[in-house]
């Protein structure tokens, strides 16, 4: 048994449709673990150890799902704040299965990454040889 088969069905498809990247996953529990603080989007990049362009994605994604909001004052300063109790409660999922099986969760991550990766060049291939 690979360990993603470990993960409830619900979150491990919550995982598969809602969780784009690692970094996305990271940052999502580093604002979640301070949801009082007003986090600095290059602060969110420093901690993450990536470029702050990619912090800037990862906080519009973020954004866009409804996980995080900017502050009213400076829009690069982001609050753990998801839409619903119920996101938030599959967010509290998460983050302890992602306590529990770091290797699995990021496993399930990279490896859909790396199909849909495959199928865009397989699908790629297939157009430039018509």
């Amino acid at each position: 048994m690979s360990p993603d088969d470990a993960l409830p069905d619900d979150l491990r498809r919550f995982i598969l449709t809602s969780v784009p990247s690692v970094p996305f996953l990271e940052a999502l529990l580093l604002l979640r673990g301070r949801p009082d603080y007003a986090w600095p989007v290059a602060e969110v990049a420093r901690a993450l150890y990536v470029p702050e362009a990619t912090a800037e994605g990862v906080a519009q994604a973020l954004r866009e799902v409804g996980l995080v909001e900017p502050e009213a004052a400076e829009a690069q300063r982001l609050h753990y704040r998801p839409r619903d109790a119920a996101l938030a409660a599959m967010v509290d999922r998460l983050a302890e299965a992602y306590r529990v099986d770091l290797i699995g969760v990021t496993k399930l991550i990279h490896d859909r990454v790396q199909k849909n990766a495959t199928r865009f060049a397989d699908a790629f291939c297939l157009r430039k040889g018509n």
